[in-house]
């Protein structure tokens, strides 16, 4: 049995995906690994894997990142399983970093353990993050999930179902619910940005407007009491995100609904609630010239 599955999801960006398996490939050394890629129902044609490690799996219709995942995480042989995105690679030694973790100490009870990724810092070298760490600012940027693969599937959670990914209510649960989440500042996985899109980038923010709205939404119904008594600032953030995405889906009376309920906003409120008048090319417009600013 394999020591390690890296679970890849990729969709239409076949020269990214090579680079990704080849940087698994090139730093596996002495443990034994498989890589699952999950093609998340491109058009383009995959790539031809000669390596037996790598195994690849196809979906039936394009859902996003997140169910993607789940059915790489469902279909590893390894006990631990670490995610990695297709336009991402290993950085060279990252293995050996991971191995010296898992010896260190017994992770057997966690369902996940994360690592920085070249875009991520902790505030010290470890620390079990708590829900207060993510919205103090303990943690911040990307981090690279190692899960242990039989507790994370027994909690029952799993990646949001939302092409625009929204993997942060997955972390803000179990860092919640499971005592923290095992976080090191070690980096395993350089981020790169050459990607033609990302998830952050404006235009793919634009054309995923509903499912970013919906992630707003999902956010406040889980977590929206408890930013607003002990962490206004990410409430009143995540409100925002919801009436623009809101906006720029045309859900114009929703937006206005929902500035009844963004706290202390004043002149931003009236801002908005003018905006909520604009034509749709006129919103994305602003929301292009806000992000670029």
């Amino acid at each position: 049995m394999s020591d390690l599955s890296i679970v890849i999801t990729s969709f239409n960006r076949p020269l990214l995906l090579t680079r990704a398996v080849q940087s698994v490939l090139d730093n596996a050394g002495q443990i034994e690994i498989e890589v699952i890629v999950v093609d998340d129902a491109s058009s383009e044609p995959l790539p031809s894997f000669r390596d037996e490690k790598v195994k690849v799996l196809r979906m039936e219709k394009n859902g996003g990142p997140g169910p993607a995942r789940m059915r790489g995480i469902r279909a590893a042989k390894a006990p631990w399983v670490m995610i990695l995105d297709d336009d991402d690679v290993v950085k060279p030694g990252a293995f050996s970093i991971l191995s010296r973790a898992l010896r260190g100490q017994d992770y057997s009870s966690c369902s996940v353990i994360q690592f920085a990724r070249s875009n991520g810092s902790l505030e010290g070298c470890f620390r079990v993050v708590k829900l207060s760490d993510y919205l103090n600012g303990k943690i911040k940027g990307d981090f690279t999930p190692v899960f242990n693969r039989s507790n994370f599937l027994g909690t029952g959670l799993s990646y949001p179902d939302n092409r625009a990914g929204g993997e942060h209510i997955l972390w803000w649960e179990l860092a919640k619910e499971y005592n923290g989440i095992p976080s090191f500042s070690d980096v395993l996985v350089l981020t790169l940005e050459d990607a033609e899109s990302r998830l952050t980038n404006v235009s793919s923010q634009i054309r995923k407007a509903e499912d970013h709205y919906q992630l707003a939404q999902a956010t406040l119904n889980r977590f929206g009491e408890i930013l607003k008594k002990d962490f206004p600032q990410e409430y009143r953030r995540v409100c925002l995100g919801r009436i623009t995405y809101g906006l720029l889906s045309g859900r114009r009376k929703e937006a206005r609904e929902h500035l009844s309920e963004m706290p202390n906003c004043g002149a931003i409120r009236a801002v908005l609630w003018v905006i909520t008048w604009a034509p749709l090319f006129l919103v994305k417009a602003l929301f292009r010239l806000y992000r670029q600013r």
